[in-house]
């Protein structure tokens, strides 16, 4: 169960926006507040401590100065290059890491977040960076929606990318799960639609779609992919729709 975290003036107004009881007024333990800490918009789950997306400062900030500019495999698979910078659309936004190196190395990105919770994490990481000089023109290349991912492809326009990040059940538990993951998992779930959203969006995207998988996992509902870019743990399907 969730519940709004009150400890600040705030909490009435995130609990109207977001339909969600405060704290006091829960008829059972929340397994999950949702409040502010240090002026941040976070999640407490009851086993760890705050949780919140941050495109400041952090692993993002040293991804940002460090990842590898266009060469790293997320951007290569994107079609990233010194002549094409496509635009993105991040089905499966989640905590928006990949969502902001895409904007970082130029791309315009709109993130789809059905979860509002998780939707409003993004727009309250979105303003704060828009207010430091160092990411603030990173941040205006970001756009939130909160919707189901299949129901708004169906009815927006197209992009030239289309990317997803299914999330899956975890086979057993492990300590390597980092908190923020743990507490997205208990938010959200899996994501039991992949197929259906694979489809829609291979309908949608102007010249390819990328998947992200773990290295070893099979290739989203059996369908082969055109061209894989590997990393050490991860590789991104690539589905080529036409030539940028």
């Amino acid at each position: 169960m969730l519940a709004i975290k009150q400890d600040q003036a705030k909490s009435d107004a995130l609990a109207d926006k977001l339909n969600l009881p405060l704290e006091q007024n829960c008829s059972e333990t929340p397994t999950i507040l949702v409040g502010y800490q240090d002026d941040k918009l976070a999640l407490f789950p009851v086993d760890s401590g705050p949780v919140y997306v941050d495109f400041v400062e952090g692993k993002l900030a040293h991804r940002r100065q460090f990842g590898g500019g266009k060469k790293q495999p997320l951007a290569r698979a994107i079609g990233l290059s010194s002549k094409t910078t496509p635009s993105v659309i991040d089905t499966t936004a989640g905590m928006g890491r990949d969502s902001f190196v895409l904007a970082s190395l130029g791309c315009q990105v709109t993130m789809v977040e059905r979860s509002a919770v998780v939707a409003a994490l993004l727009k309250d990481a979105i303003e704060r960076a828009l207010h430091d000089p160092d990411v603030s023109f990173i941040a205006e290349r970001l756009s939130v929606v909160c919707a189901d991912s299949v129901e708004y492809l169906a009815d927006c326009e197209t992009a030239d990318v289309i990317y997803l990040d299914p999330m899956y059940p975890e086979k057993r538990k492990s300590a390597a799960v980092k908190k923020d993951m743990r507490a997205l998992q208990m938010l959200v779930g899996p994501d039991l639609d992949s197929h259906k959203l694979l489809e829609v969006a291979l309908d949608k995207a102007k010249h390819r779609v990328v998947v992200k998988r773990p290295k070893q996992a099979e290739v989203l509902t059996g369908k082969r992919p055109n061209t894989v870019i590997s990393s050490p743990n991860t590789r991104y399907d690539i589905y080529s729709i036409s030539a940028f």
